[in-house]
Formats: structure tokens, C-alpha cells, sequence
């Protein structure tokens, strides 16, 4: 008789990533930064956000660990110190978080339960006209988490990957450890805000795609550095290539050739990459596999978005793994536990239709989520989950 092939954490989520079947459906969910804040009180958001002494591999490295997680995604790799010279006032009696005042009077409130909210006294947007695409630079210099809010990288080759090294040093050899990237698109957005961003794929399409090429550039190089140190994986964040933003024809024509310069990075480094996209994007599964992601998140159900999951099975499941897909707000924060172990039998036995299957959230889980509810996860993956 052949002895079973015991899996750690690392090797059951890599054999779900490679169309395999280990010996049950991993599970990795990604909290957001406000449930990471509010399950570690003691995480200074400053801190938390700029990674000052490890905080932000720290805080996402413990849930990880606490909730019994196959694996720990870090959401943004390379975060710089606070630079003090450009800061006139700490306020940390703000209600919502410390607010930190800066020399040029932009602000920015780095929130107790959310990403920080940055406010410019001078917007930033630009026009597409006095952009001139030869002056992005081929180095990542940040991340746009969000609309009006960026992540400046540190400069130096270590902090750049700081999170990496600081997270495996604590979740040890046996748990997934993965990197992420923000899309090309992003970038654009970020540049030109996100009606800005929509009227210039529309009407300047041919600068756009010399734009997202040369963003994809910057963005390769940085999944290059994530990769010499280590990650398992690569998260590629996209959550604006969902129907309410573009076409599918936008989308095929516009978005996948400067995604697809990542995957191809990510390949050449031997490392599974996979898409996260929210909301509705029943109409192009297929079309975000055709780009050679390895995987696809969130597939938000309805309400949220439109996927549902056996159809998603159906459609990708023998191409790509599936990372998905219970309802983050419905399900596991507004849901009673009795709902949430029902709802979770179900999404087993349809995800492990595919022959890749990861358990999780759709989105990332939400601030106000109940510990206890989160912690059934494994619980329930052990139970139902095995193959």
C-alpha cells in the first residue's frame, strides 16, 4: 500500500494552484486592512500602513496564523517609512485615526478600521494630453491602493520586499507566502482619475495602450524582486476590469495585452500568478484566463456581483484555479453561524468540482466581521473538504 502524501499549509495551496488535488481544499482568505486593525488593537494604523518595524507583515502574517490560513497574501509589497521631514502635525485625537498634516497641505487620516483617506489640497489628476508615457520611469516608485491614495516604495533593494522577508520569519517554511501587484490600469486611474481614465481609453485608445504597456513595465520589475525573494505566488489586483468600468471589447483590446505582460513575467520566475477582480464579471472569465492568469478571485456572488460559482466551475474551473467565492458581508458578517456552515457546504462542493479549489471570501473580509465567524473556515474546510 502507498503511504498518503502528507501536505503542509505551503504544498496543499501550491497542488491547488497547479490543477491538483491535495488532501483537502485549502483555505486563504484576505482581510481587509480595518479587520486586521481591529482583531490587533495594539497595530498603530501610522505604523500598520508604512510597515514600521515589521507592522504590516506583522498584522497580516498573525491573522493568517490566528484563523488556522493555508496561506498569507502581504496586499502591498515595499511600503516606505513616514517621511517626517514633510509632516507639520500628528493629530492623534482625530476620531477616526491619527490624521498626519503635511508641508505641502495635503492630509491624510490613517483610519482605525480602513485603508488610510488621503486628501489633496492641489488634485492630482492630470489630462492626457501633458502626459508624455517615455517619462514612466521602468522602476515601481508606488502602489495605488485605492483612488486618490497612494503606497510610495522604499528605495532601498530590502525594503522593497521588507514585507516578504518579515512575513516568512514569522508564518515559518509550511505556509504560502504571497506577493502582490497592482494592474496597469490602476496606474491609469490613478494618473487620470477614474471618469478621466474611462474618457481616455475611449478617446485617446492608442496612447492608453502605450501608457498601460509602459506601466506594466514598471510593475514587472517589481514582480521580478517579490520573486527573487521567495513569494509562492503572485495576487495581480484589478478590480476595476469588471463590467461597470469596461466593455469586454475595452477590456480584450485594451487592459489584457499590458496584463499580459506581468503573467509573462511571472512565468518566466516560475510563479503562479493570479487575477483579483470584484464585482460583475460574469461576462469575461474566460476572457480574464485567455490573458494565462493561473487563477481567478473574487467572483463576487450576487448581490455583490454577478458570478455564481458552479457556473464559474463550469466555464474556467478546468483551466485556472478558483479562489472564492462566499459573500463577505451577507454570509460571513451579517450571517448567523448555522448560515455560514450551510453556505460553506455548499461552495465546497461546487468549487471542488474544479480541479483547483481554494476557500475563501469573495472580497477581502470585512472590519465588523466577527472573529468567531471567520474562524468556522477551517473548521469547516477539514469537515466537508476533503477529497
Amino acid at each position: 500500500m502507498t503511504a498518503q502524501k502528507k501536505y503542509t499549509s505551503r504544498t496543499r495551496l501550491a497542488a491547488a494552484m497547479r490543477l491538483e488535488k491535495p488532501d483537502r481544499v485549502p483555505v486563504m482568505c484576505q482581510p481587509s486592512w480595518g479587520f486586521v486593525l481591529k482583531q490587533i488593537p495594539d497595530l498603530d494604523p501610522i505604523d500598520f500602513w508604512h510597515n514600521h518595524d515589521g507592522a504590516l507583515a506583522r498584522g497580516f502574517s498573525e491573522i493568517s496564523l490566528r484563523f488556522g490560513f493555508d496561506g498569507v497574501l502581504i496586499p502591498a509589497v515595499g511600503a516606505a517609512p513616514l517621511d517626517e521631514s514633510k509632516v507639520t502635525k500628528i493629530d492623534r485625537a482625530h476620531p477616526e485615526g491619527p490624521e498626519v498634516t503635511f508641508k505641502n497641505g495635503d492630509s491624510c487620516i490613517y483610519c482605525s478600521n480602513d485603508l488610510p483617506r488621503y486628501t489633496h489640497a492641489v488634485a492630482p489628476e492630470q489630462e492626457i494630453d501633458a502626459v508624455n508615457p517615455e517619462l514612466i520611469g521602468e522602476r515601481l516608485t508606488y502602489h495605488p491602493p485605492t483612488n486618490h491614495l497612494r503606497m510610495y516604495l522604499a528605495e532601498g533593494s530590502g525594503g522593497r520586499v521588507a514585507e516578504l522577508t518579515q512575513a516568512r520569519k514569522i508564518i515559518g517554511p509550511d505556509v504560502s507566502l504571497h506577493g502582490s501587484l497592482y494592474s496597469p490600469e490602476d496606474y491609469l486611474i490613478d494618473m487620470f482619475g477614474v471618469d478621466g481614465a474611462m474618457v481616455a481609453l475611449l478617446t485617446e485608445p492608442e496612447k492608453c495602450r502605450v501608457l498601460l504597456a509602459a506601466f506594466a513595465r514598471a510593475v514587472a520589475g517589481h514582480a521580478r524582486e517579490q520573486a527573487a525573494a521567495g513569494v509562492d505566488a503572485l495576487n495581480v489586483s484589478a478590480p476595476w476590469v469588471g463590467q461597470t468600468f469596461v466593455s469586454p471589447e475595452l477590456h480584450r483590446g485594451l487592459i489584457s495585452p499590458a496584463q499580459a505582460i506581468l503573467v509573462r513575467v511571472c512565468h518566466s520566475e516560475d510563479i503562479p500568478c493570479y487575477c483579483h477582480t470584484c464585482g460583475a464579471i460574469g461576462d469575461r472569465l474566460e476572457g480574464i484566463i485567455d490573458i494565462g492568469f493561473d487563477g481567478l478571485e473574487c467572483l463576487d456572488p450576487p448581490p455583490l456581483g454577478n458570478v455564481e460559482l458552479a457556473d464559474a466551475v463550469r466555464r474556467i474551473g478546468h483551466r485556472a484555479f478558483i479562489k472564492g467565492n462566499i459573500d463577505p458581508v451577507h454570509t460571513l458578517l451579517l450571517g448567523s453561524p448555522e448560515a455560514i456552515r450551510e453556505d460553506v457546504a455548499r461552495r465546497l462542493e461546487a468549487g471542488m468540482q474544479a480541479r483547483g479549489f481554494i476557500l475563501s471570501t469573495a472580497c477581502s473580509i470585512a472590519p465588523n466581521t466577527p472573529a468567531a465567524h471567520v474562524a468556522l473556515l477551517r473548521e469547516l474546510a477539514e469537515r466537508y473538504g476533503t477529497y
